[in-house]
């Protein structure tokens, strides 16, 4: 990604930081607008976990419907697909289980109660990461949460009601975690795309812009290219 972004026009340099571990992301994140009847109603019928996390190249048609549009029944999956509905139906369940499929239903921020999207990057002992990590991922207002290599070794993003409480939510913090120093924060003003989806400033879906993890052959030519120019080195010159 930092090689593609290094080529477009205005980008100046890049700096790339691999999350170690995912400990919260958006999908968990609730509104608490249902209650503990419609809740399980919701997840009555889902898999038991385990299983194969990957997706295999015989889902990529499948995934891609399902990223357009996941409310779509088995039979209008199955039709586009050339699948049979009890094929189709199997292959979700496996996504699911393995917890390679997972399914999101997001709200517009502006109506959502929770308005102000604050990313923070802060730094705590290695050897206190893990457990850190995971209680911020507990935080009512937290929704996504990672271990990061690199300086800052803690990313977080929060919905807050008002940017006027970044700072009282910083605070408080520093009295819950006193060995987390937050190092950096971002307030999204616009959150321009999600999940794939292309948003408006209000946060409302506009169109669908998928992502994907499979192989793209310009990307590979170009990685291709890259790759031979590290292995000669640089042009030599010839005096004259």
């Amino acid at each position: 990604m930092g090689l593609r972004l290094g080529g477009l026009d205005g980008v100046t340099a890049t700096r790339t930081q691999l999350a170690t571990a995912l400990h919260a992301e958006g999908s968990r994140w609730r509104l608490d607008r249902l209650g503990e009847e419609q809740r399980d109603l919701l997840l009555g019928d889902r898999p038991p976990g385990g299983g194969d996390r990957a997706l295999r190249r015989e889902d990529e048609a499948l995934v891609r419907l399902l990223v357009k549009d996941c409310r779509q029944p088995v039979a209008r999956l199955a039709e586009h697909t050339g699948l049979s509905p009890t094929t189709v139906r199997r292959r979700l369940a496996r996504m699911e289980r393995g917890g390679a499929l997972m399914y999101r239903c997001e709200v517009a921020r502006s109506v959502s109660g929770w308005p102000v999207t604050v990313y923070l990057w802060a730094t705590t002992p290695p050897d206190e990461v893990a457990r850190v990590a995971g209680q911020l991922a507990g935080l009512r207002e937290t929704r996504m949460c990672a271990s990061l290599s690199g300086s800052h070794n803690v990313l977080f993003a929060v919905w807050l009601r008002s940017v006027d409480r970044v700072q009282a939510f910083e605070t408080a913090l520093r009295r819950r975690f006193p060995q987390l120093a937050v190092t950096d924060r971002a307030v999204a003003l616009w959150q321009l795309k999600l999940a794939g989806q292309l948003l408006d400033p209000d946060g409302r879906r506009l169109r669908t812009v998928p992502f994907w993890t499979w192989d793209d052959p310009g990307t590979e030519s170009e990685l291709d290219a890259l790759v031979a120019r590290l292995r000669t080195g640089p042009p030599r010159t010839v005096a004259p």
